[in-house]
């Protein structure tokens, strides 16, 4: 035993010392690359991958430090002024729409439809979103939930099994409720909804109790006083999403108080998103769906 282990010792061919410019060494001869420099985008990032991949070849960096290395230098390439990240997770890239120009718009949304089929970008003003579109002919606007959509005509989109139910309190939620229902629409989720359902409106929501406990995930989409969360988590036993809107006055303080009512629910595993965020609600619900689906599909398997 003794023997077999010094003999392994003896094969081990000793590393390299780090030789590469601006590498800083991590111990055991080891090296870690130097971080990209700001602006340099996707060229930095290529040219540190090669020289990743060299160490390597070379057996200056082991497989787990490439690995490690890789994971500071993969990830992200450059359009313009818009830095797009090339590794979330499997779904869904979407673009925050304030605080960008219709160019850096377009281009950001082309390259996430290029990359996976389908792509959207969020709280898009009408004006500017006629400029994307200009850019973008393919490209399809939503007024009401203030969202630009594009999409690969040759992408087959992937339809979840399951149902979310959009439970809205009132009219004037409309805007976040839409952008809700056209996400998760994006996403392959099919959604329906109630309207003028609220806690003054809970005969709308007795009629449709089947429907609403048929559903595999519920978002209440209010207001006010925020309480129908708790009330249909109470009537319910699947997944409740509280979605807080800013409608309302006075002490409502502009979604806060809703917001608050909802983290403070007595009905347990009530799911809270931030204050008008229709996308987070609908994202939370695919996620949902999506999981449940790996986990249909691993029985299956089994």
């Amino acid at each position: 035993m003794v023997a077999a282990v010094m003999s392994m010792g003896a094969r081990a061919t000793p590393r390299a010392p780090c030789t590469t410019g601006g590498a800083r060494s991590l111990g055991a001869g080891r090296c870690a690359l130097p971080r990209p420099a700001a602006g340099n985008g996707a060229t930095a990032a290529n040219s540190q991958l090669v020289e990743v991949l060299q160490q390597v070849a070379t057996g200056v960096l082991t497989a787990d430090d490439a690995a490690m290395q890789l994971s500071q230098v993969v990830g992200q390439s450059k359009l313009g002024a818009a830095e797009v990240p090339t590794h979330k997770a499997e779904f869904p890239e979407v673009v925050w729409g304030e605080g960008k120009t219709p160019s850096q718009l377009a281009a950001a949304l082309q390259r996430i439809a290029d990359r996976q089929g389908m792509a959207a970008a969020t709280r898009v003003a009408p004006r500017k979103a006629a400029e994307v579109v200009a850019l973008l002919p393919d490209a399809t606007y939503n007024e009401v939930a203030r969202m630009l959509v594009l999409k690969s005509a040759t992408t087959k989109q992937q339809k979840l099994p399951g149902s979310v139910a959009l439970i809205c309190a009132g009219t004037a939620d409309v805007t976040v409720v839409e952008e809700c229902r056209l996400m998760l629409a994006s996403c392959g989720c099919y959604a329906f909804k109630l309207a003028e359902s609220g806690v003054m409106g809970m005969h709308r929501i007795v009629q449709n109790l089947d429907a609403v406990k048929a559903a595999d995930v519920v978002i209440c989409i209010t207001g006010m006083d925020g309480g129908l969360a708790s009330v249909v988590a109470g009537m319910v036993e699947v997944p409740v999403i509280a979605l807080p809107t800013s409608t309302g006055y006075g002490t409502a303080f502009s979604g806060v108080a809703p917001m608050l009512a909802a983290l403070n629910s007595s009905a347990p595993g009530v799911t809270v998103v931030n204050i008008d965020s229709g996308f987070g609600a609908s994202m939370a619900a695919w996620r949902i769906l999506q999981n449940a689906l790996r986990i249909r599909k691993a029985l299956t398997k089994a």
